[in-house]
This record gives structure tokens, C-alpha cells and sequence, in this order.
């Protein structure tokens, strides 16, 4: 009997404090209104985004690729595909999850860990200009976020 009940406690899972949840409030208002004043049709979908593992390097390269999302094909905010495979998907969604899933498949093979390094192979050819503006819009959010930090500690 005792075996059964120890087996209904409760785990302890890491729920965020207020706190916490505060600051994740306040990013995502930061993010959507840092969208917002692109004319972003990714600001709409700043909670999903955000929900990704490479949120800020997702955003970076829809700065370069497709002016925030503003002049794409196929909702492919990423220009995933290149020229000769390009992607088109049925939703801002799908391709926002396949280009994180994509980012994660080459960083798990050791690839893509840097801009710098996902010049030349994300992008081809190599564009040096691609690098600045990846690497502008990335300080861009992680001020964002260092700011939004220091609000709620």
C-alpha cells in the first residue's frame, strides 16, 4: 500500500514565479511591437515564435531573407529551399517549425553554431552582408531581452 501512494506524490516540476512569467510577458510585448513596427506578419505569430529554440536567429534571418516576412513565397519567411527547392508551406506556423527543426538538425551535426558559419552554407553564396544584418538584428533582440532582464530582478 505504501508503494501505491508513494507513487500519486506530486513531482516537483519547475514552475516559473511571477516573476518569471512577468519578464516572458514583457519580451513577447517587446517582440511584437519590435515586429509590429517592421509591418511583420510574424508579429501575429510572436507567442509561437517565441515557443521556438531559435526564436532571435528565426527572426534574424527573415530580416534578410524575406524583409521580416514581408516578401516571401509560400509563407517561407527563411527562403528555405534556395533557387532549384524552394519550400512552400501552408502556414507561417509550418514554416517557422521546419526552419527551427532545420537550424536544430545542423547544429546537432556540430554545423550552423554561428552566423558566421551558416554563411556559405545556409546562404550561397557566401554574403558577407547577410553575416552584418543576421548578426545587427540579433544584438537588436538580445538587448530586448538583456533590458527585460534587468526589469524584473
Amino acid at each position: 500500500m505504501l508503494a501505491i501512494a508513494l507513487f500519486f506524490i506530486p513531482r516537483k516540476y519547475n514552475i516559473p514565479s511571477d516573476e518569471e512569467l512577468f519578464a516572458k510577458q514583457k519580451l513577447e510585448q517587446s517582440v511584437r511591437g519590435f515586429l509590429e513596427s517592421k509591418s511583420s506578419p510574424l508579429a501575429q505569430e510572436t507567442e509561437f515564435l517565441m515557443a521556438q529554440k531559435h526564436w532571435k536567429l528565426l527572426i534574424a534571418i527573415s530580416a534578410i531573407e524575406s524583409q521580416y516576412c514581408k516578401r516571401q513565397l509560400g509563407n517561407n519567411c527563411w527562403g528555405i529551399g534556395g533557387d532549384s527547392d524552394y519550400r512552400r508551406y501552408s502556414s507561417i506556423r509550418a514554416a517557422t517549425q521546419d526552419a527551427n527543426d532545420l537550424i536544430d538538425y545542423w547544429q546537432q551535426k556540430e554545423r550552423w553554431l554561428t552566423v558566421e558559419d551558416m554563411n556559405c552554407h545556409y546562404v550561397q553564396p557566401c554574403n558577407p552582408n547577410w553575416v552584418k544584418v543576421v548578426n545587427k538584428v540579433l544584438s537588436e533582440l538580445n538587448e530586448y531581452e538583456q533590458r527585460i532582464g534587468a526589469i524584473s530582478r
